[in-house]
């Protein structure tokens, strides 16, 4: 059987028990093998916009058997497959800004899965934003660690609510605090040293006081929160 590590076995754990999940951008189909040798589903579709990438699930699938239970489609983002009944969408290993616009261009078949789950590798704040505002609720978020790196995971699902959200869990989701990830406090530090040079380079230039100072009261609330956390 296939084992996962780090932030696809935290996807995997994400996206639970579901009828026919879709893996956009599968690479090499680990998710949706998974998925269905642990009994989690009984079929998958894996997608992806290239060619070679499929080639290799292709590998995968037949090396685990799983020719007559996974499905391989080639196409852009959520495309191939819409109005294919899929009940979870799983989009996981880019960055924020790429499933950000995944989900808009068809965004339809986004709203109709019951929930999808996201590993963007950075950006998640442009991510959130998108979400709150076009009625997806972030359910659940949970942080993985990974080769060193840490990446938010992030459960969705579509009830029509536009939603603001403040600028510091755009950046650090608030479901984090709701339910006391234990990385937090790592991420957080790592977020923290990330923001400081941030800051630093904005200070140097007169021309970016407005970003500077929504930089700064940022990195600010980064550190009152770092403190705050006694978990």
């Amino acid at each position: 059987m296939i084992n996962l590590k780090g932030r696809l076995e935290k996807v995997a754990s994400m996206a639970g028990r579901c009828s026919k999940p879709a893996d956009i951008g599968t690479d090499h189909a680990y998710l949706p093998i998974y998925l269905v040798q642990s009994g989690m589903c009984p079929m998958a579709i894996a997608t992806d916009i290239k060619k070679g990438p499929l080639r290799k699930a292709e590998k995968n699938i037949i090396k685990y058997h799983m020719q007559d239970k996974i499905e391989l489609r080639l196409g852009d983002g959520l495309i191939p497959v819409k109005d294919d009944g899929c009940d979870v969408i799983i989009i996981a290993g880019m960055g924020g800004v790429l499933i950000r616009d995944i989900i808009e261009k068809s965004v339809d078949t986004a709203k109709n899965a019951k929930f999808i789950v996201m590993q963007p590798m950075y950006a998640e704040e442009a991510l959130r934003e998108f979400l709150f505002r076009n009625g997806f609720n972030i359910t659940e978020e949970s942080l993985a660690k990974h080769e060193g790196k840490i990446y938010p995971v992030i459960k969705a699902a579509y009830d029509g609510i536009s939603r603001e959200e403040e600028n510091f869990h755009l950046h650090i989701g608030r479901r984090l605090f709701e339910q006391r990830d234990p990385l937090l406090k790592e991420f957080l530090k790592k977020r923290i040293k990330r923001q400081e040079r941030i800051v630093q380079g904005m200070a140097k230039s007169a021309r970016m006081k407005e970003s500077y100072a929504k930089e700064n009261g940022l990195l600010t609330d980064m550190k009152k929160a770092y403190d705050q956390i006694a978990w």
